[in-house]
């Protein structure tokens, strides 16, 4: 998926553009160190409710504004972070249900995920990357899955989420 724009969350954390690139050249600080937050505004792509066929919006990332553009970060590499920094009724007035962490059959221990608006089961984040991925095979852009929220996302390495393991 590198070819169609979107950058991991190591390189998403600096910032700043090697040579004019739009790449990022991973080490962490950098640019942003000294910022106090990062804006960032939520992508989310439509689909039914397993349980109760409501229509539903599921959060599959964020596009981040770096010195470089827009950067995509996935819904898994920030769940935790949107989970805590997102309002349950900013989010159902947009048909997105709330971000908390479910209980999940294929995945032990659960994990952060979105829920209907409706019935608050769980929407599961590999059929939303599946959407994801078929709506930018047929031409589609991140731009056409902004919700119009925006958030701050913390600068790299002030939430442990953020943090990647190497």
């Amino acid at each position: 998926m590198d070819a169609a724009g979107v950058v991991q969350i190591a390189k998403w954390r600096v910032g700043t553009p090697q040579g004019g690139s739009g790449q990022s050249n991973g080490e962490v600080g950098s640019a942003l160190s000294g910022a106090t937050s990062t804006r960032a505004r939520v992508l989310a792509i439509t689909d039914r409710c397993w349980k109760c066929r409501a229509k539903v919006r599921g959060v599959v990332g964020v596009l981040v504004d770096t010195s470089a553009g827009p950067t995509f970060v996935s819904f898994t590499d920030v769940a935790e972070v949107l989970a805590r920094r997102t309002d349950a009724r900013t989010l159902a007035a947009r048909g997105i249900g709330a971000l908390r962490h479910r209980d999940s059959p294929g995945i032990q221990g659960g994990y952060i995920s979105n829920g209907c608006v409706d019935c608050d089961e769980l929407v599961g984040r590999i059929l939303l990357d599946d959407l994801l991925d078929e709506h930018l095979r047929n031409g589609g852009t991140y731009a056409q899955l902004d919700t119009g929220l925006a958030v701050h996302l913390p600068p790299p390495g002030a939430e442990p989420s953020l943090r990647r393991s190497a």
